[in-house]
């Protein structure tokens, strides 16, 4: 895939609205017939870790990303529901800047040590309760975003829309369906995209960026996780971030999401066929 597909977390803090994934997903049958079939032992690679040692300043950061197990956790939720024709590594390392991506040249996904104090800076000057849990969150849905990426580029996988909606599509998918816990990690990220956007200038943004604005993302999380539980999680439609007539549409735009994706990934699911266990 080209190397537009990087996804730069850094300025993660700019996004256009979600696209649904419902006519990506019915293309997957046509494209099937018309492109290569896919290999019978294809499947068979892995969803690595690395970590390389922090520079100065950013040993902190480093130990909280390794006793909080968040790359692990991620890597053995998609190692157990994805096969994958090329490896993907998760690497975390220290960077220039506070920022996260998947690279398709290497396969694999980098996590700078910057970008995790950066979350947990942003929590913690906010005064936000709970910080580290908050951060640990955080940090949980940038690896599925990335994930994401590495699934449609690895796999080639047909969407709609933009690349960075479809990957806050797919991170909101997995999140929520962890139940109770994956849905506060969603929420703890759209608060993050909630004080980003509140500490932008309006007139800042560059609304022809790939990333949708920070205030749509965080609408984009608060909907899908209410549209998900609407009778449990009413104080969601706080009418700032979420509003009534927004929230009206929520379920039917989670319910289109949630199919999407399953129907985009059952090839690609461990346990689906293809000849791959």
């Amino acid at each position: 895939m080209a190397s537009s597909f990087r996804c730069l977390l850094a300025l993660r803090r700019r996004v256009p609205r979600a696209v649904a994934l419902v006519a990506a997903a019915a293309t997957v049958g046509v494209m099937a017939a018309c492109a290569p079939g896919t290999p019978a032992a294809a499947g068979s690679a892995v969803w690595g870790i690395s970590y390389e040692a922090p520079k100065r300043g950013s040993a902190a950061d480093a130990e909280f990303l390794r006793t909080r197990r968040v790359l692990e956790e991620v890597r053995s939720a998609l190692a157990g529901q994805y096969r994958l024709p090329d490896g993907v590594t998760m690497t975390a390392k220290s960077c220039k800047d506070a920022e996260a991506e998947y690279d398709p040249e290497t396969g694999r996904i980098v996590v700078c040590y910057e970008f995790v104090g950066e979350m947990r800076d942003l929590l913690r000057d906010a005064g936000r309760p709970d910080p580290g849990e908050r951060a640990e969150g955080a940090l949980r849905e940038t690896l599925y975003h990335e994930g994401a990426h590495a699934l449609i580029d690895k796999w080639e996988l047909p969407f709609v829309g933009q690349e960075e909606d479809v990957a806050d599509q797919f991170a909101a998918y997995q999140l929520i369906r962890q139940g109770a816990r994956g849905q506060r990690q969603l929420a703890a990220m759209a608060d993050i995209y909630h004080l980003y956007a509140e500490d932008s200038d309006p007139q800042d943004i560059d609304f022809s960026d790939e990333h949708s604005p920070d205030a749509a993302r965080a609408a984009n999380y608060r909907c899908w996780l209410y549209g998900a539980r609407p009778k449990a999680d009413e104080r969601l439609v706080d009418g700032t971030v979420l509003t009534r007539d927004r929230s009206e549409g929520c379920e039917e735009e989670w319910e289109a999401l949630r199919r999407g994706w399953e129907h985009l990934l059952k090839p690609h699911r461990k346990g689906s066929g293809n000849g791959v266990p």
